[in-house]
């Protein structure tokens, strides 16, 4: 399951927030085997962020945490698509986007864990 952790140093109205969640359940499935069936989403607002040693620009950061792709596939798209998204929905500029991306390489849900395969 892919989790997308939002936090932004703006306020994100509830329109704004369904147009992030439409975008970026698209958008994951620029990544192999993704889909938006399986994306858990978080959102936070209003998140006390400094950029350059300022916090009144609108910023950022999105850690994305995917389970089962450890050849990085569809990252390069995911980030494209990810900050367009931002950008048009919240205004925030591009170069006050950072996407963090995090191999998960084993999982947990519904009480089984789930264990990527080692390469070799």
């Amino acid at each position: 399951m892919p989790f997308i952790i939002t936090k932004t140093n703006t306020k994100i109205t509830d329109a704004q927030e369904n147009s992030l969640k439409k975008g970026l359940g698209k958008a994951i499935e620029y990544v192999p085997g993704k889909s938006e069936q399986a994306l858990m989403l978080d959102f936070e607002e209003k998140s006390h962020l400094y950029i350059r040693g300022e916090k009144s620009v609108p910023m950022a950061y999105i850690d994305v945490s995917i389970f089962g792709n450890p050849s990085h596939a569809g990252y390069a798209e995911l980030s494209q698509a990810i900050t367009i998204l931002f950008n048009k929905v919240l205004g925030i500029e591009p170069e006050n986007i950072f996407i963090d991306y995090k191999d998960i390489p084993i999982w947990g849900v519904n009480g089984w864990a789930f264990e990527q395969p080692k390469e070799g």
